[in-house]
């Protein structure tokens, strides 16, 4: 297992890129750390997908070479490495399992005309190309801690034909969602300079504590040690006796134990329970 080992001096720092991860990738932090799915995730291997750099533009272009049977169970379109962490995986999530993606719907494009969304991401996101078995298209967009995972719909990106990217939206009841969703995404394009320590909002901080909290676990801690950790050996002392501390952490638990083994679904990615390990 790659994710850090706490403990209780622990510095938390190494939890830090957790801040500007989206929900979608905070539901891979959970389910990486699912028993079930690093059995089911054992029996990957590098030459399951093919990787090649795009001919023109420093693209990664990824395409499944076998059947993805097992990471189709956990809503995933290829199995990912469950060491890599909410940043580096090669995490797609398909649309039953990830219906609130951001939709990029492409078009012919003149040679004289151009493109916006592809002109402002090319020199300054790192890219990957996914292909599914059946040709459905993703990209992965990564920048500054950020990553934004995008389905395409539409002409193919990689066709012989210039296309046009435009964000796109699927269902006018869903109008306002997908806007707030699209201007998330765009976040990815803001100036991120980094801090000297990182802003947690309440959200963030919940899922942060949640996941420190089952790295705990997975290394035989108790919840007083937990408490430790996260809010240090003085105030355990102090508080723990009562009842608020010792019921906070219990809360936290198993909530983080509860979005592991499937609540990420529904919390996380806005899908109804139904992929392995539910």
């Amino acid at each position: 297992m790659s994710y850090p080992v706490p403990n209780s001096e622990a510095d938390l720092s190494a939890y830090d890129y957790l801040q500007h991860l989206s929900p979608d990738r905070s539901a891979w932090e959970f389910l990486r750390r699912n028993p079930a799915f690093r059995s089911d995730a054992a029996a990957r291997t590098d030459d399951d997908l093919s990787e090649r750099m795009a001919p023109c533009v420093p693209i990664r272009l990824l395409r499944s070479r076998a059947p993805q049977t097992l990471a189709e169970r956990w809503g995933l379109v290829f199995m990912p490495n469950p060491d890599r962490n909410g940043f580096d995986a090669d995490v797609v999530w398909n649309r039953s399992a990830f219906p609130d993606q951001v939709e990029v719907h492409c078009t012919p494009r003149a040679l004289d005309e151009s493109c916006e969304l592809w002109d402002r991401s090319i020199p300054i996101c790192n890219i990957t190309h996914i292909t599914d078995q059946v040709g459905r298209e993703y990209l992965l967009v990564r920048r500054n801690d950020f990553v934004v995972q995008l389905c395409c719909t539409g002409l193919s990106l990689l066709g012989l034909e210039p296309v046009r990217m435009t964000l796109a939206i699927s269902g006018v009841g869903d109008y306002e969602r997908q806007v707030k969703l699209q201007k998330a995404a765009f976040e990815i394009y803001g100036d991120h300079t980094r801090r000297e320590w990182p802003d947690w909002t309440k959200t963030t901080q919940v899922l942060r504590d949640g996941l420190i909290a089952l790295d705990c676990i997975e290394h035989g801690m108790s919840r007083r040690e937990i408490a430790c950790v996260l809010h240090g050996r003085a105030r355990v002392e102090q508080d723990w006796d009562g009842p608020s501390l010792k019921h906070a952490i219990r809360y936290l638990v198993r909530k983080a134990e509860a979005l592991r083994d499937g609540g990420y679904q529904k919390e996380l990615l806005g899908a109804e329970p139904t992929v392995a390990g539910v």
